[in-house]
């Protein structure tokens, strides 16, 4: 999930806090959801944030709040596809 983060004066405050929010949102979910499973796997989706604020204590804020990863806009599209290719696992022959 990307959530893109809009940095605007007058929105900055409902943006951050939407942005947070969803993750929370989707972080309680996600623990709801391995509970009732109970079958040794784990359910995760993978959120990555999309925001102009290059300042990087917005970075750690984002993963202290259950992000998995940052980028800053605007990106290289080679950036962005070095941040989501971390959520992919490669499977090696001997896993199959």
């Amino acid at each position: 999930m990307l959530l893109s983060c809009n940095s605007w004066k007058q929105n900055y405050c409902f943006y951050t806090f939407c942005r947070f929010q969803a993750t929370s949102q989707i972080r309680m979910m996600e623990s709801k959801a391995n509970e009732e499973m109970n079958n040794g796997s784990e359910w995760h989706v993978p959120i990555l944030a999309m925001t102009a604020d290059v300042i990087h204590a917005t970075y750690d804020e984002c993963l202290k709040r259950g992000m998995d990863g940052y980028v800053s806009k605007p990106f290289e599209e080679e950036n962005l596809y070095q941040e989501v290719a971390k959520f992919f696992k490669t499977k090696t022959i001997s896993d199959s």
